[in-house]
């Protein structure tokens, strides 16, 4: 199967690690991640940022999807069992590379569903970018979603502990 482009996962964790995982073919979905993690630790500059992505990249179709796994690689990673729960103290980036330029979407962590894609603000930067390009884009994100996806944690936490006392009381000075 001849692909002409290429996905990565790029989570992102609350210390800022950058966790990459390349693609490869898979006879269930088409393409999906591999068993492939590849980790970069802060402090970082751009250009180490830059470098990360396209070894990720570099790293798709090296091998198939494990169809027979009913894991995901962050479920594995994490260790932490259901891709909601894997995904939930994460920031999710994909990125797509194609022939012309690379597709950054940056998601929205729903905290019942997982990350869901923000298709508003998906982000396109030509292949032949400028040195730090790439990065400022990973870099606005980073701190735009991560912060959001705390922030939206922190209300759902709040709403279920109002929940949990509306259900709890019994209507006598509890």
């Amino acid at each position: 199967m001849e692909l002409d482009f290429s996905t990565i996962s790029l989570y992102v964790d609350e210390n800022e690690n950058l966790i990459g995982i390349p693609c490869g073919e898979s006879e269930k979905y088409g393409v999906a991640d591999i068993d492939t993690v590849m980790l970069l630790k802060p402090p970082y500059t751009a250009s180490q940022v830059e470098a990360f992505i396209e070894k990720v990249f570099s790293a798709c179709y090296s091998k198939k999807h494990n169809d027979e796994s009913g894991v995901s690689t962050i479920e594995k990673y994490t260790k932490k069992k259901g891709f909601v729960n894997a995904t939930a103290e994460l920031t999710l980036i994909s990125l797509v590379k194609t022939a012309e330029a690379y597709s950054i979407m940056p998601t929205f962590n729903d905290y019942e569903r997982g990350p869901l894609c923000i298709d508003d603000d998906e982000r396109i930067v030509p292949l032949n970018y400028k040195e730090g390009e790439l990065y400022e884009h990973i870099h606005d994100i980073i701190m735009v979603y991560m912060k959001a996806n705390a922030f939206y944690k922190e209300q759902q936490i709040a709403e279920e502990r109002r929940k949990g006392r509306a259900s709890g009381s019994t209507g006598q000075g509890s």
